[in-house]
């Protein structure tokens, strides 16, 4: 984009130095109206502020250049965060903050203090002194600067107010993001402290047991995070935070956006030198926006398949539940197919696989049935396959 800019300057100040000698080339070409004046402009309107260089080709050709900045701005919006079965994480939190973790396993004949079940105590301490929430508040903020190049053309001999454009604006693909607010990380911070427990109880229950007392506070409920809708073969997308606590989104169209539009231009002065342009046309950002989000789990929420096979060994196929030895199986836990029985202790060679999150996705292409507001914004952001322009500009004829 720099190399653009720097080639467009270069072209308009080829007219920047009136001719002096009459025989000259740039004499000649104005003799012609080529390049014989040149106006800068300040302009603003839905694309924002900006600047612009134009020149004359002939009686009815002006070519302009320069450079449109969006200023930023916040749009704040709530986004849903629920268990996978659709429960409320507040509601879950008021039923386990008043439980005491480490006596209700002692009366269940669990040492709290026994190895590997300190951090289940340790966990479940730290989610009830966190913050949760049925929403996470996003800003959403746009980020649009690009170059123009443009062609106006006035058909008219006896009327040169009116003129019809053409040409391109471009500039970097993210034209927006959105990222949860500052106050919001203790609250996200919940949400991982919860699904770390959820994960840990599937993996190995307490001491490889599962317990139906405690079932409901680890596991019942699913993963918790942000829902939004299905892949196309119909497997849950639900976003979690990332390692960092935080949410975030970005938004991208092409890089170079044709534009197509007409103008009324007017002087403002006798003189000629003050000029009023009013714009008003369409960039074409070549399909609809790309929303892209990372930390995605597609989630099997359909109840527990499996069987048993010759060797007795349970096979694992798709969903959640416990199977007949007891073992639970969760929406992003699943049995590792090539577990070695001689080895079971070899930390490289695990019963479970817990699955990775899915980076990059495209929410306008890759899902459906987007619940809530994030599907209201996705509705509305698809709609943005071309972006209006009205601007004015205010210009001044240098010479």
């Amino acid at each position: 984009m720099k190399k653009l800019g720097v080639f467009l300057i270069s072209l308009f100040m080829t007219a920047a130095v009136p001719a002096q000698d009459k025989g000259s080339l740039s004499s000649r070409l104005a003799q012609k109206g080529i390049l014989n004046h040149m106006d800068v402009g300040v302009n603003v309107g839905t694309l924002g502020i900006g600047i612009d260089v134009a020149v004359p080709v002939g009686n009815y050709v002006r070519l302009r250049a320069g450079y449109n900045y969006m200023p930023r701005f916040t749009i704040h919006s709530d986004f849903s965060i629920e268990t996978n079965n659709g429960g409320s994480l507040t509601r879950y939190f008021d039923r386990v903050k008043n439980i005491d973790i480490e006596k209700k396993m002692t009366d269940m004949g669990i040492d709290p203090e026994a190895e590997g079940v300190q951090e289940y105590v340790k966990m479940a301490n730290e989610f009830r002194n966190l913050e949760p929430k049925d929403q996470v508040t996003m800003n959403l903020r746009p980020s649009l600067h690009q170059f123009k190049f443009l062609v106006d053309v006035m058909p008219f001999k006896n009327n040169k107010h009116w003129s019809f454009t053409t040409g391109f604006f471009a500039g970097p693909s993210q034209v927006g993001d959105a990222s949860n607010q500052d106050g919001e990380t203790l609250l996200l911070k919940a949400v991982n402290t919860y699904n770390d427990i959820y994960v840990k109880y599937c993996q190995e229950g307490i001491n490889g047991n599962y317990h139906e007392k405690l079932d409901e506070i680890f596991y019942n409920n699913g993963i918790v995070g942000i829902p939004l809708g299905y892949f196309a073969d119909g497997k849950k997308a639900m976003m979690v935070p990332g390692k960092d606590n935080t949410v975030r989104a970005e938004m991208s169209v092409s890089k170079v956006r044709p534009y197509v539009g007409f103008g009324y231009n007017t002087h403002l002065s006798r003189n000629k030198k003050w000029n009023l342009n009013v714009d008003a046309g369409v960039l074409f950002l070549c399909g609809k926006p790309k929303v892209y989000i990372d930390n995605v789990y597609k989630i099997d929420a359909g109840p527990l398949k499996g069987y048993f096979n010759e060797d007795g060994e349970y096979q694992y196929e798709s969903g959640i539940g416990i199977n007949e030895d007891g073992t639970y199986y969760g929406d992003i836990v699943r049995p590792n197919g090539e577990f070695d029985y001689d080895n079971p202790e070899d930390p490289n060679n695990p019963m479970f696989i817990v699955d990775e999150p899915l980076q990059h996705v495209d929410i306008m292409r890759d899902l459906d049935e987007i619940p809530g507001k994030v599907g209201d914004m996705v509705k509305t952001i698809s709609k943005f396959k071309v972006y209006p322009n009205l601007s004015v500009t205010v210009s001044y004829r240098l010479y």
